[in-house]
This record gives structure tokens, sequence and C-alpha cells, in this order.
């Protein structure tokens, strides 16, 4: 089972993405803000994917997470989540492999989807690109 770490500030957007996920066969761990990301993925032996929201309180926004997770699992295939892109795509541009923006609101099962290719569970051979 994939382990996904879901970041995600919206309690109500958190519990009902987690769900969606566990559904799709993820082990969901979440965090609420960026601080609390960061602190989990130092303890945290795997994670497979990392689902995170951009703004959110605390210090540490989800690009923040980005690199912290990349640091320490420097393939984990990533997502990231806003309602306010203009200077994300800038800020996501030197990750490698590239993290994934999707724009708020988003279909959760689309993001599901995502989720489940870009952690090797390929459906129909969908690509990033049809999600953004």
């Amino acid at each position: 089972m994939n382990r996904l770490l879901l970041v995600e500030d919206e309690i109500m957007v958190r519990t009902v993405t987690r769900e969606v996920f566990e559904e799709g066969g993820f082990e969901v761990v979440e965090a609420g803000t960026g601080d609390e990301a960061i602190r989990l993925l130092d303890h945290l032996d795997q994670v497979d994917i990392l689902v995170t929201d951009v703004r959110m309180p605390g210090r540490c926004d989800g690009v923040d997470v980005v690199h912290h997770a990349r640091f320490r699992f420097p393939q984990i295939p990533v997502i990231v989540a806003t309602g306010y892109a203009a200077n994300i795509r800038e800020r996501l541009k030197p990750f490698s492999p590239e993290a994934v923006l999707i724009e708020k609101p988003y279909r959760l099962d689309r993001l599901a989807a995502l989720a489940r290719h870009l952690s090797g569970e390929n459906e129909r051979g969908i690509k990033p690109r049809d999600f953004t």
C-alpha cells in the first residue's frame, strides 16, 4: 500500500480528500500545516507521494514542504494544489522530477487518479497533463 502525505489546512477539505485517497488504496498521513508536515517528514521512514496545498498558516508553505520532502525522498512524486497559481509555477520550476500543479477547485476523483498514476498505479495511460 502506498503511503501518501496529505497537507491541507482546511479540515473539511482534508477530511473528504483523505477519505477519497483511502478508498483509492492509499495509507494517508495528514498534516494541517506546512510546519507539521515537515516534522512528520523528519520522522517517517517512507512516503510514496506528497499532496500539498500551498497557502497554509505557520512558518512554512507548501513549496517549503516540497523542498523538505525532496531532500528526504529525492524522487517522491508531488502534487501541489493552489487557488493562487501566479508565482507558484516559478517556485516549482527547479524541482526534478517536476512537481504537478493543480488549481483549485479540483475534482477529487481526478486528484485520486493522478495520485495513483504518479505513485506507479497507472490508470489506462493517464498522463499528469491530463489533470492540469
